[in-house]
């Protein structure tokens, strides 16, 4: 098999890297894969692959014209790689991506050109890193029906989370503290804002319930304003703070969210640092879980490996996602929530069943209230939290 690689970054190298260093072991179990170009930005700028010989190119029509049967997109734009992988799908090219925002954005139109052109579209390295859960959803989905799924899905707002949490560390501090290992872009709003879970919980649930679901009507609130006192009262209540994307459908309504949560539950309690932690509800057992590292160089090469062997095998799930079902989005079920704000507005007081005022903030706990309820009174300055225990 001759592959492309569209990228050769963090997760491009490692994909080198583990072709090369497991090519013996590979063309024992007969796979023989070959990558016959990488795409590039600077041909100018010096890269270091451990295959001497590789090509590089900055020009894109010729991983388009080539007789390539596969390719690898390890890129972070959106716009110009939908572009690219729309023509490659054209061309007859299987496509296995690492991008959960083109994933993501235009799920519904690329599952549909792989049908019409007769191609694989594996994605299973746009969510959560290593952690083998697409594959197993998908098979699933053919003779079990899926009602519910929970997950920590951003590594970086785990990090800050869980650091906070044990070592009683300020945002700003933990913050820098992962910028400076890495684990956060210099922007960090991707992650801390809630909107790269957002992505994947869009990808998982949307394959679930064979359903659209556009990422604007997932409501998505991140940690960006969060503050040692939360951990102090959560810590005070017996619960741990993290991110947590969630998707249920129930009464023919699907109910979506990224939002903090109280919790005690142990599976995402005691998930620290960068790894992932997810948790699927189905008809013929009651839950299944997934935990591993949700992001990394090798980690996420790791998965696109795997998707490559598929498609390589002839082993890969041929595309069915076909949004057949339709559900609407409506987050109308019942819990309660945490808010801390320095205001209380008259809609939000209405909420009101327990307020301590500690200094310049009152810490609110609601009455069961709904999602869409508690939209209505948030500003700007507020920091919620769903209570885990009361869905």
């Amino acid at each position: 098999m001759k592959i492309a690689i569209m990228g050769f970054g963090t997760v491009g190298t490692g994909v080198e890297e583990i072709l090369y260093k497991k090519k013996e072991s590979l063309l024992k179990n007969c796979f023989d894969i070959e990558i016959d170009r990488v795409l590039i930005r600077d041909k100018d700028k010096k890269r270091s692959p451990l295959k001497s010989d590789i090509v590089f190119t900055d020009d894109f029509d010729e991983i388009l014209n080539s007789q390539v049967d596969t390719v690898i997109d390890v890129t972070s734009s959106l716009e110009e790689t939908y572009e690219r992988i729309v023509l490659l799908m054209k061309a007859g090219k299987n496509i296995v991506t690492a991008n959960k925002a083109v994933v993501s954005k235009y799920f519904e139109e690329l599952n549909a050109l792989a049908r019409e052109n007769k191609v694989y579209f594996s994605y299973e390295a746009s969510v959560a890193g290593a952690i083998p859960v697409i594959h197993p959803i998908m098979e699933e989905s053919f003779f079990s029906d899926m009602n519910k799924i929970h997950g920590i899905l951003n590594g970086t707002s785990n990090y800050i989370l869980s650091k906070m949490e044990v070592e009683g560390s300020s945002y700003a501090d933990v913050l820098k503290e992962a910028q400076d290992l890495g684990y956060a872009e210099a922007d960090p709003t991707a992650d801390v804002g809630g909107f790269d879970a957002m992505r994947k919980i869009r990808i998982l649930s949307s394959l679930i319930y064979n359903a659209k679901i556009d990422e604007g009507d997932i409501f998505t609130f991140g940690i960006s304003n969060i503050k040692k006192s939360d951990f102090d009262y959560a810590k005070e209540l017996g619960y741990s703070i993290r991110l947590i994307a969630k998707s249920v459908l129930s009464q023919g309504k699907i109910n979506i969210s990224v939002i903090p949560t109280f919790l005690k539950d142990n599976f995402f309690a005691k998930t620290f640092d960068g790894t992932n932690a997810v948790k699927v509800w189905g008809e013929n057992f009651s839950c299944y879980e997934f935990k591993g590292p949700g992001a990394g160089r090798l980690e996420t090469a790791d998965a696109i490996m795997r998707d490559l062997l598929r498609i390589l095998s002839r082993r890969e799930i041929n595309t069915f996602y076909d949004a057949s079902n339709s559900y609407e989005v409506e987050n109308n079920l019942k819990s309660k929530f945490y808010v801390r704000t320095s205001k209380v507005n008259p809609g939000l007081k209405e909420l009101i069943e327990e307020e301590r005022v500690l200094g310049q903030d009152h810490h609110i706990i609601t009455r069961e209230i709904n999602l869409d309820e508690l939209k209505t009174v948030l500003d700007d300055e507020m920091f919620i939290v769903e209570i885990e225990g009361t869905i």
